[in-house]
């Protein structure tokens, strides 16, 4: 009896070792943390640009549930495929990042595996829903790959010293230059100009984050140093903005031009990111674009679109185009990049 019991005990240590973690795998505590936060959102409905508990869109879903276990990821589903190890279809595991194409050769849509061949996912018929990888009327053709950006604990802690380290090295470059903005970077000029202006700043390590999403707070600096707004102190009137707070003097230079307000409860939500279509509404106010006429259409901002004519009156004005789909994408955040772009453009008018 107590040899087989000891048997048994045996044959359960071997078996646990066997599903030990092993090196180059994905932490399964990471791993289940972010199925179980995917999973919270189910039945969250579909909204295009959205990266928020009211609404994502494909790959501001990853982004949101990834961000929960500080990993932070690329705005689109193309980018995300651009990060991570790649990972073969039979070896997929839980938290991997798994992408479909509709066209066979470009990203089109992704999700998180979530094990059984099953992925979680914010599909534009169904919201925040779980479907089969292989589903032979849809998911199954259109699989294109899978990246694993989940590290193993060690890996994690290695590439965060590695970073501290390279952090700590990084030259201190001239205003206006930034270690992680090159030359043929699509806005090097922009962010160049504002930056050796004054307009903008970088990081403590020379770097700049252009792919990071600019907050309502950071954009009424940006606005108040562009405008040359009188400052009058750093007492406003929104309930969540105390007086010590980074753009507290901003949030209320702006506020009293008024080209940036709060709600009708009285905040300001300063950390909330500023969407494009926000941003277009505060580029009218800014720069009086009133009256400016764009002869096209965006194929998503119908007329009767809360913010259609700002959004027409910004494209009318030259200060943006949209994408190469035609679409202005009102609901999507603002890149440090986009941003910079656009008041870069606005102060040229």
């Amino acid at each position: 009896m107590v040899k087989k019991s000891l048997a048994g005990l045996l044959s359960l240590v071997m078996l646990l070792s066997a599903f030990a973690l092993q090196p180059g795998t994905a932490d399964a505590s990471t791993a289940d943390n972010i199925v179980a936060e995917a999973r919270k959102h189910l039945g969250t409905p579909y909204s295009y640009g959205g990266t928020t508990p009211s609404g994502f869109d494909c790959s501001g879903f990853t982004g949101y549930v990834f961000s929960k276990e500080g990993i932070d990821l690329p705005r689109t589903s193309s980018q995300q495929y651009n990060v991570g190890t790649s990972v073969s279809k039979s070896n997929l595991q839980k938290g991997d990042l798994v992408f479909f194409s509709h066209n066979g050769s470009s990203v089109s849509h992704n999700g998180i595996y979530i094990g059984n061949q099953q992925f979680i996912h914010s599909s534009s018929s169904n919201g925040i829903s779980i479907s089969s990888i292989n589903d032979p009327y849809y998911w199954g053709d259109r699989y294109l790959g899978a990246k694993r950006v989940i590290s193993d604990s060690n890996e994690e802690t290695k590439e965060a010293k590695t970073a501290a380290v390279k952090s700590e090295t990084l030259e201190t470059l001239p205003d206006g230059e930034y270690h992680d903005v090159d030359e043929d970077y699509w806005a090097y000029e922009s962010i160049t100009t504002l930056g050796e202006d004054g307009i903008i700043n970088g990081y403590d390590n020379s770097t700049f984050k252009p792919s990071d999403n600019i907050t309502r707070g950071q954009a009424a600096t940006l606005l108040m140093k562009a405008l040359d707004l009188e400052r009058t102190g750093s007492e406003t009137e929104f309930s969540d903005v105390d007086a010590d707070h980074t753009h507290a003097t901003a949030i209320k230079a702006v506020n009293e031009a008024g080209i940036i307000t709060g709600d009708s409860d009285g905040n300001f939500m300063p950390d909330e990111p500023m969407t494009r279509q926000h941003m277009a509404v505060v580029f009218y106010r800014a720069f009086e674009l009133e009256g400016s006429e764009y002869d096209g259409e965006f194929a998503d901002v119908e007329q009767d679109h809360t913010y259609y004519k700002h959004i027409q009156a910004l494209a009318g004005s030259g200060i943006t185009t949209g994408n190469e789909d035609g679409e202005f994408e009102p609901n999507r955040e603002t890149t440090r990049a986009h941003f910079s772009v656009f008041l870069d453009s606005a102060l040229e008018l």
